[in-house]
C-alpha cells in the first residue's frame, strides 16, 4: 500500500470511529448503523409491546416474528424444541450481522418466566429485546452494543406454564406437570372454585379457629391471642378442593406440580434427586434441556440475568454458605449490581443474604451452573416492590421474614388501604358466601396473591421494568471486547519479516469474565493466528500462539492509593513470527477468545 493510500485509510477509519494501524486493514469493520443506512434506507417500524395484558403463546409468536420481519439484519429468532404442550420455546439472537457473527462477540444472555406465575420478568426480557431494535441507529450506546456485542434473549422459559396460569387463575411455580408418581396426596390443593378467574382463600367460622377479624376492620384477619377464647374465630384455607376428604381432618399437601425450573439446572451440589421441586434428575425437564443445551453451544456468554417477581430486588450468588465467590469477582459483582439498584430503585444483595434465618440448609439453583460451574456472571431481578409501593418500611427486617408473617399488623392495614385507594381494590377479592360442595358455608376472599403481589399492575408495568432495560445495556457495554492495536512488518533480511500483532481488551471485565472461569478451567485463553498464503512460510515457532488473559478496567478503582489501581498494561498482548515471504505478500492475523470474540486484521508486505 502506498503512503497517501495507507494516509487515506488511517484518515477513514478514524472518521469512522474505528482504531487504524499501521499498515494494515481490519476485516469486517464494525459498518454497523451506517451501513444499514446506506443500503436499506429508513428501517422498518418495530411492532410496539403491549402493556396492558400478558401475551398468550400465539400472540407472543406473533409479536416476535414480526419483530424478527421488521428488523432481520439485528434479529434471529428460532426454537430451541417445542414444550410437552406443543408450544415453541423460543430463543433470540440480537447483533448488527454487519459488524460479524454473533459468536464472535461477547454475549449477554437474558431470560424470563422460568417461573409462570411471575409475569412481569417475562415482560421485562420482552422490553429489553424491543429496546434494542427500535433503539438501533438512533441512540448511540445501543447502536455501540449491538455492532460490537451479542444478546441473548429466551423471553418465556415456560410457554406452557403461563398460559395455564393465565387460564386458571391459579399460582403454579414453573409448569402444570405432577409429580412422576402423578398421584396426589391427602389434602387440599388450589383451585378457583367459584370460578371468579382468581383463586384467593376461604375461611370458615371454627369455634377452634387460630383466626379472628381484626377490630375496626373485618377484611383482615389476625392471630387470635394465645390466651384468648370465647371469641368469633376462623379457619383459613387456600381456595380449592379437599383431595380424599374425610369430614373433619385436612391436610396441607406437597404441591402437586412443584416442579421449579430453576432448580432443575446441572451442577446441583447433591447427586442423585432432590425432591420434587428440582425433578428427578438435573435437566430431567425438556424446557431446561433444550436451554442448557442452548448456553452450552455459546461460549461466548459472559453474564446472565433471568428475570422474576417480586421484591425489588437483584440478587447475585452465593445462594450457599457452603459456596465460595473469589474476592475479585464479589468486588465485581459489588459495582455492577450497584448500578443496577442505582437504576432500578431495587436492593442489590446475595441470595444468602435474602435467605436469612433459613440459610442453614443448602438448596440448588441456577447460579449453581450459570456462576459456580462455568463461570458466568449471573443475575436474579426480582421485578416489583409491593411494600415500596404502599408505603410499608422494610428496615430492620427482610423481605423474606415479611412474607413469613414476621411484621406487624399496622403493615396488613396500610397495604389495604393501598389497595383501595391506588388498585380501586382489585388486589383483594371481597369476602363473599358459597356454597363449598365439600365444606359447606364458607366465604371466598382475601388478597389476590397473583395479582398484586407477583406481579405489577398493568397501569405501572412499563415504567417498573424500563430502567431495567437500561442496566442491561450497561452491562452489555461492560463486557470484554478484543480489538487490534497495531499490525506491522518489519524487514529482518531480503525476503524476511518480523511481523507484530498487538492486541487489547477494550472492555471494562478482563476476557475471562470471571476469576471463577479460570478457576473453574472453564474458559481458554487468548488465541493468536497468522494466516500464510502460498509462497510465504514460517521461519520459527508456530503459526498459533496462545496470549493468556487480558485484564479489563475492573480493578483500576482509586489513584490515591498505590493499591487502587493496576500499573502497566495488563489489557495488551504482543504476537511474533518471522516469516519469509516476497514483498506484495497479503499476511492475515486474528485473535480470538471464546468470551471476548474475535478480532481480524490482514497486511501487505510492502516493497522497499
Amino acid at each position: 500500500m502506498s503512503r497517501a493510500g495507507a494516509r487515506a485509510l488511517v484518515l477513514a477509519l478514524a472518521a469512522s470511529g474505528f482504531l487504524s494501524f499501521p499498515g494494515a486493514r481490519l476485516l469486517a469493520a464494525p459498518a454497523g448503523a451506517a451501513a444499514l443506512a446506506k443500503t436499506s434506507g429508513r428501517p422498518a417500524p418495530v411492532a410496539a409491546l403491549p402493556f396492558d395484558h400478558i401475551l398468550r403463546h400465539d400472540e407472543l409468536s406473533t409479536l416476535l416474528r414480526s419483530w424478527a420481519a421488521a428488523r432481520p439484519e439485528l434479529v434471529e429468532l428460532e426454537s430451541l424444541g417445542k414444550t410437552p404442550g406443543g408450544r415453541e420455546i423460543w430463543f433470540l439472537t440480537l447483533t448488527s450481522r454487519s459488524t460479524g457473527p454473533a459468536r464472535e462477540k461477547p454475549a449477554l444472555l437474558v431470560d424470563g418466566n422460568m417461573h409462570a406465575t411471575e409475569r412481569a420478568g417475562g415482560v421485562a426480557a420482552l422490553h429489553f429485546v424491543w429496546r434494542l431494535l427500535s433503539g438501533y441507529g438512533t441512540d448511540e450506546r445501543v447502536t455501540r452494543l449491538l455492532d460490537t456485542r451479542t444478546v441473548y434473549v429466551l423471553p418465556r422459559m415456560t410457554p406452557d406454564g403461563v398460559d395455564q396460569s393465565l387460564a386458571e387463575g391459579r399460582f403454579l411455580r414453573s409448569v402444570g406437570r405432577p409429580s412422576p408418581d402423578g398421584k396426589p396426596a391427602p389434602g387440599i390443593y388450589m383451585h378457583d372454585v367459584d370460578g371468579d378467574g382468581k383463586t384467593a382463600f376461604m375461611r370458615l367460622r371454627d369455634p377452634n379457629g387460630p383466626w379472628k377479624q381484626l377490630a375496626g376492620e373485618p377484611r383482615l384477619l389476625v392471630p387470635r391471642a394465645p390466651d384468648e377464647s370465647g371469641g368469633d374465630y376462623w379457619r383459613v384455607l387456600p381456595e380449592g378442593m379437599i383431595e380424599q376428604y374425610d369430614g373433619e381432618t385436612i391436610a396441607d399437601p406437597p404441591a402437586l406440580e412443584a416442579l421449579d425450573f430453576g432448580t432443575n439446572f446441572p451442577g446441583d451440589r447433591e447427586a442423585g434427586a432432590r425432591g420434587p421441586q428440582a425433578g428427578p434428575y438435573p435437566t430431567s425437564e425438556p424446557e431446561v434441556a433444550a436451554y442448557v443445551a442452548a448456553i452450552q453451544r455459546r461460549p461466548n456468554i459472559v453474564a446472565h440475568v433471568t428475570c422474576h417477581t417480586f421484591g425489588g430486588l437483584v440478587l447475585t450468588p452465593p445462594v450457599n454458605r457452603s459456596e465460595r465467590m473469589p474476592l475479585s469477582d464479589r468486588r465485581t459483582y459489588g459495582t455492577l449490581a450497584a448500578k443496577a439498584a442505582e437504576l432500578t430503585g431495587y436492593s442489590a444483595m446475595s441470595y444468602l443474604a435474602l435467605r436469612g434465618e433459613n440459610a442453614d440448609d443448602d438448596m440448588p439453583s441456577a447460579f449453581g451452573w450459570l456462576y459456580d460451574q462455568k463461570g458466568i456472571y449471573s443475575y436474579i431481578t426480582e421485578f416489583w416492590n409491593p411494600w415500596r409501593a404502599a408505603g410499608v418500611s422494610l428496615e430492620g427486617t427482610t423481605e423474606s421474614a415479611w412474607l413469613w408473617g414476621f411484621h406487624p399488623v399496622e403493615d396488613e392495614v396500610k397495604f389495604l388501604r393501598w389497595n383501595d385507594a391506588e388498585l380501586g381494590g382489585k388486589g383483594f377479592v371481597p369476602w363473599h358466601a358459597f356454597d363449598h360442595p365439600q365444606l359447606g358455608k364458607v366465604e371466598i376472599g382475601g388478597w389476590d396473591k397473583i395479582g398484586v403481589w407477583y406481579n405489577v399492575p398493568f397501569d405501572r408495568l412499563e415504567k417498573e421494568v424500563a430502567p431495567h432495560s437500561e442496566w442491561l445495556i450497561f452491562h452489555a457495554l461492560a463486557l470484554p471486547r478484543l480489538a487490534v492495536r497495531s499490525l506491522t512488518a518489519t524487514p529482518e533480511g531480503p525476503s524476511l519479516w518480523r511481523v507484530r500483532l498487538a492486541i487489547e481488551n477494550t472492555g471494562w471485565l478482563p476476557t475471562n469474565g470471571t476469576q471463577q472461569a479460570l478457576d473453574r478451567h472453564a474458559v481458554g485463553e487468548v488465541i493468536a493466528e497468522l494466516s500464510l498464503p502460498a509462497g510465504a512460510r514460517l521461519v520459527d515457532g508456530t503459526l498459533r500462539k496462545a496470549l493468556g488473559q487480558l485484564a479489563g478496567r475492573n480493578e483500576q478503582r482509586s489513584t490515591t492509593t498505590w493499591w487502587g489501581y493496576r500499573p502497566g498494561t495488563p489489557d495488551r498482548a504482543l504476537a511474533e513470527w518471522l516469516v519469509a515471504a516476497p514483498a506484495g505478500t497479503k499476511l492475515s492475523v486474528s485473535a480470538a477468545h471464546d468470551r471476548a470474540g474475535t478480532v481480524r486484521a490482514e497486511l501487505v508486505l510492502p516493497a522497499k
